[in-house]
């Protein structure tokens, strides 16, 4: 390769790494928004397919925005914005009275003492904490009419043409990634899988649960349904814990409150409905490939929940099982880059 052909590519490799710098940051002030985008879009894609075979690629766009926005958007808005008022309303009208007779129960049935007033105090400072986590930054967004129009727009220029060119910008990918066809149509395939099975399969069985919860809560006639719908359908998106994390708190709760018939029926409901939920569903809307592990699922929705907000509940995990898919093609397709043992 000549000297000249050289420097041109190190010229080239400044500017774009200059470009790609400045790009970044013109990025980052909307990149919750366009991470909201691109789930909508991915939900959104197969009724803009359908629709697009006869109404052409942009009115068919626009109607599915309108559907998502409707059906999607403003609903998740309003269940999160009661769900926030009825996080305060359990915190101001939480009785002392209840832990104190939780700690009576506990030393009479198990004979172990325990300090609940701790135990609430921690878990009150948990639900603060994931309440402002959960909410991530909406109301600080509305608190600035300029600030949530520029979001809004940029997610609806972005949302539209994600349906409207997807196919275009995904072909583009696949010209300018370089490496192998075989590798690339692979983490394509893979990176597809673990986008449906994080952004609708998990969310389908978590939201039947908790769907099925808050009917036994209306039931039941518990208060602040809506608040704890929105908990169990996070509690049921991590692995290991799931929705059993609220009915079987809220069973002992009935429990020591002196209603024991809906402790038991909720209980029941919860170990035989819920639970099997999960064991029917989730089969049946996962599909194959891209697993994430236990841990990197935990990881990714708490850390997702803290870097952007609610949205980060369905993004954290996929960036995770990105990168460790990344990692893996790394490692079996091009060995001589990783180091050898023993060395």
């Amino acid at each position: 390769m000549s000297t000249r052909s050289e420097r041109s590519r190190t010229f080239l490799r400044i500017v774009a790494i200059g470009a790609g710098g400045l790009s970044l940051l013109i990025v980052l002030p909307f990149l919750s928004w366009i991470l909201v985008a691109v789930i909508l879009a991915y939900v959104l894609r197969p009724i803009d397919d359908r629709l697009s075979r006869r109404l052409g690629p942009g009115l068919s766009a626009g109607l599915s925005i309108l559907g998502g926005l409707f059906l999607v958007v403003l609903p998740v808005l309003v269940v999160l914005g009661v769900a926030a008022n009825q996080a305060r309303q359990l915190a101001a009208t939480f009785d002392p009275g209840d832990v104190a007779r939780l700690d009576v129960v506990i030393a009479e049935h198990l004979g172990v003492q325990v300090d609940m007033a701790t135990v609430h105090d921690a878990f009150s400072g948990a639900i603060k904490t994931g309440a402002r986590g959960l909410v991530g930054n909406l109301f600080s967004i509305i608190g600035g009419l300029p600030e949530l129009f520029l979001g809004f727009t940029v997610l609806f220029f972005v949302l539209f043409y994600l349906l409207k060119d997807g196919e275009s910008a995904v072909e583009w990918l696949r010209a300018v990634v370089p490496i192998e066809p075989d590798v690339r149509e692979e983490l394509f395939e893979e990176t597809g899988l673990l986008l449906h099975n994080s952004l609708v399969g998990t969310a389908v069985v978590a939201g039947a649960q908790a769907v099925l919860l808050g009917v036994a809560f209306l039931v039941l006639g518990l208060g602040n349904v809506v608040f704890w719908i929105v908990t169990t359908f996070i509690a049921a998106m991590v692995p290991l814990l799931g929705a059993s994390i609220v009915w079987i708190p809220a069973s002992i709760y009935l429990f020591v409150v002196g209603r024991p018939v809906p402790a038991v029926a909720l209980f029941v409901f919860g170990a035989i409905a819920i639970s099997t939920v999960d064991n029917i569903l989730r089969p049946m809307v996962m599909r194959r490939g891209a697993q994430l592990s236990p841990v990197l699922t935990i990881i990714g929705i708490f850390g997702g929940i803290a870097v952007f907000g609610f949205v980060g509940l369905f993004i954290g995990p996929v960036v995770l099982g990105l990168t460790k898919l990344l990692i893996e093609l790394l490692v079996r397709e091009y060995p001589a880059l990783t180091p050898v043992e023993g060395r």
